[in-house]
Parts: C-alpha cells; sequence; structure tokens
C-alpha cells in the first residue's frame, strides 16, 4: 500500500437548466420610467436680459414641462409704490407677461406656460412660487449692475441665499445653446 493519497475528483457542478423561451414568452425589456414633468420658476421683468432667460428656460424644457414666469410688482429694497393700487400693479404686470407671450419665442406655446403676479419682493415672489409649483430650478436673466446695486443687494444675490432650488442666472451672449439668439 502506498500512502500516495489519490486526487479528488471534482463533481461536475449542474446547471440549473433553464426553460427555452417560446413565442408566448417574450424576453424581459426594461421599460424607462416616465420622467415627471419639470418644472422651472422665470423671474421676469422686462429687461432685456429676463427675455434671455425666457428663451434659455424654454429651450431647457419639453413639451410635458412647464414654465412659471412670475413678476414682481415691486423693488427688492423698498415697498409698493404709493401711487397705484395693488389691482393697478396687477394690471400692468400682467400686460408685461403677454407682452412676453406675444412678442417672444414661438417655443414658449409648446410648453404649458403659468403666470404668476406678486405684490411681495422679487426674491420672495420667485421662492415662493418654487416651492409651490415644486420647481426644479429658478431661472433669471443677468446683467452687470452699479457699485451701489452690488452694494445694497442684488436680485441674484438674495436668491443664492434663500432659494430651496437651484438658482441659474442666463448671462447675456450673442449665442444660445450654440445658435443664434433672435
Amino acid at each position: 500500500m502506498s500512502n500516495k493519497q489519490q486526487p479528488t475528483r471534482k463533481q461536475p457542478t449542474r446547471r440549473r437548466e433553464q426553460p427555452a423561451r417560446t413565442r408566448e414568452q417574450p424576453a424581459r425589456t426594461r421599460e424607462q420610467p416616465a420622467r415627471p414633468p419639470q418644472v422651472l420658476v422665470l423671474g421676469y421683468d422686462r429687461t432685456d436680459s429676463a427675455r434671455h432667460a425666457a428663451r434659455w428656460a424654454v429651450g431647457e424644457l419639453g413639451s410635458e414641462d412647464k414654465l412659471v414666469i412670475v413678476h414682481s410688482s415691486r423693488p427688492l429694497h423698498a415697498p409698493p409704490s404709493a401711487l397705484s393700487t395693488p389691482e393697478e400693479r396687477s394690471r400692468l404686470a400682467r400686460a408685461l407677461i403677454d407682452e412676453l407671450l406675444l412678442e417672444g419665442e414661438d417655443a414658449l406655446f409648446d410648453v404649458d406656460v403659468v403666470a404668476e403676479v406678486s405684490d411681495a419682493d422679487p426674491v420672495s415672489a420667485l421662492v415662493a412660487a418654487a416651492e409651490r409649483h415644486h420647481a426644479r430650478a429658478i431661472v433669471i436673466g443677468s446683467e452687470q449692475h452699479s457699485r451701489l446695486h452690488k452694494a445694497i443687494g442684488t436680485v441674484t444675490t438674495e436668491l443664492l441665499k434663500r432659494s430651496p432650488v437651484p438658482v441659474i442666472a442666463v448671462p447675456m451672449t450673442d449665442t444660445l445653446s450654440g445658435s443664434e439668439a433672435a
């Protein structure tokens, strides 16, 4: 008898047999879940930079998405005008938004547009709209400001401090997403 050990043979592993796929059992495919509609809140004050931001925002949205256009009837660091009533300020603001829709991009008609007018300061109005509509972001136009404006604060700087969602400041440029701006 020899002391050599016999090598152990490894038992072959049995593969679990899978039933053959038939025509009645189509291959499983991963279905992409439907994307929930996106919402952007746009601060609109009739400036060229706000119009430019509106064009940018519409370009970022699909046909199932929503653009909430917010106009505040008062400046950031001042009370509402004593020379006009809330109703007059609201009518003027609605006229400004109507003007944007009439003179603006045709693409504004490709998305769901909601217009809101507020007698609150612009930052409070935009933050409230973003929360109310569960917005993905707040979009505003960006332009150069004087040293005085920078010292007392601008809507952009205040939004960056208070907004619960990202703030997108769209700079004035000659091109818009690689194509010529209108």
